[in-house]
């Protein structure tokens, strides 16, 4: 079997369309086919993705030499933080230059805000320990 055919058969078994998975991907429907037809690859970052969506080896996947994990459970062991990295990575590669530059700006103040609030707890903490051995003394 290809990786055109186990992909078909994958999809097949969540009852999806071509255009749903294609959503899901963040690809055209035509790249979907082209792949299912062994016409092309995708990406790494995409193997990975339906990996974890089929809950699949990416052995399996690409070779069909692993047995497949339980498909019917796929959806529930699907970690969710995966999902998130794909939408963040996504939205972060349809960025302008202008506004990465804007995002690595707001980015360097978060970090600064957190640091100026760590300092000033650190800060903070430290006075009161003061105080509390210059009771203790007198």
């Amino acid at each position: 079997m290809t990786f055109g055919q186990r992909l078909y058969e994958l999809r097949k078994s969540k009852n999806i369309s071509q255009e749903e998975f294609a959503e899901l991907l963040d690809v055209s429907r035509q790249s979907i086919s082209k792949w299912e037809n062994d016409k092309a690859y995708p990406e790494m970052t995409r193997l990975l993705f339906m990996s974890d969506y089929f809950g699949i080896s990416l052995d399996y996947l690409m070779r069909g030499t692993v047995e497949s994990q339980d498909t019917q459970g796929a959806g529930k062991s699907y970690d969710a933080h995966r999902a998130w990295l794909l939408v963040w990575n996504t939205f972060v590669t349809n960025l302008s230059a202008a506004q990465r530059r804007l995002m690595a700006i707001l980015c360097v103040l978060l970090a600064g805000l957190c640091l100026a609030g760590i300092v000033s707890f650190i800060y903070a903490a430290g006075h009161e320990i003061g105080k509390l051995i210059y009771y203790l003394r007198n």
